[in-house]
This record gives structure tokens, sequence and C-alpha cells, in this order.
């Protein structure tokens, strides 16, 4: 599979350490570039409009406005951008609520990084499509 040479990500979590080790373990990757985060899906839909990004990474569990909530409404106001959602919660019941809102895949917080990473150039290659 052929990815795109630079992902331009949006990460959304009300946890500043998760956004921070997020970000320094992304950065890493070739071509995967944070360009803005949030602190909660408010927030994280007036930066997805200001920047516009290839693809959000989204917790789910947020004060404000939760994760499927804004996964929600960012299908709705951007459906071109591809949501990757990024939860400390095990997939149980979540994951299947959040791909039937429109997430593209559901990542635990506890897995191997390589996961997220994987996932997110595979949401960036769809929305490029």
């Amino acid at each position: 599979m052929t990815y795109p040479d630079e992902i331009r990500l949006v990460v959304v979590d009300d946890s500043e350490e998760v956004r921070l080790l997020a970000r320094l373990a992304l950065e890493g990757t070739d071509g995967i570039h944070v360009v803005a985060e949030a602190a909660d899906g408010a927030e994280g839909l007036e930066v997805v409009a200001e920047v516009h990004p290839d693809v959000v990474v989204l917790d789910v569990a947020m004060p404000v406005m939760d994760g499927l909530q804004a996964l929600t409404e960012i299908g709705r106001r951007h459906p071109e951008i591809p949501v990757v959602m990024f939860s400390g919660f095990s997939e149980g019941h979540l994951a299947p609520r959040a791909l039937a809102l429109g997430a593209f895949a559901y990542v635990e917080k506890s897995g191997d990084i390589d996961v997220l990473t994987r996932e997110i150039r595979r949401a960036a290659t769809l929305g490029a499509a």
C-alpha cells in the first residue's frame, strides 16, 4: 500500500500528557506531522475547521464535548477527514459504536504505537482517495 508523503494530523485528547506522548511518538514517524492539538471535542472541532488536517486522532472520554459527539460533528462538517478513535477504554461496546458513527478505526491507548501509526497511514490513504 502506498501512503501519502506527508500526513497532517490533529490530536484531540483531554490529557496534556497523552497529547505530548502521542506527538513525540508520531512525530518520530516519517511523514506524520502533528499540526495541532485540542483538549476537548469542542476545541477539536474549531481546530479541525482551522487547519483542515488529513487525519484526526480523537479520544473518547473528554469534558465539554466527548469524542463520540465530536466524531459525529466532524463527520457532518468534514466528511472527507477520517477520524481514528484513540481511547483508554477497551474496545468492548465503544468500538462498534464509534465505527457506526463514522470512525475509520478504534485503537486502544494501551496498545502498540505501531498500530496507531498504521491506522493513521491507512486513514490518510483513504482520505486522499
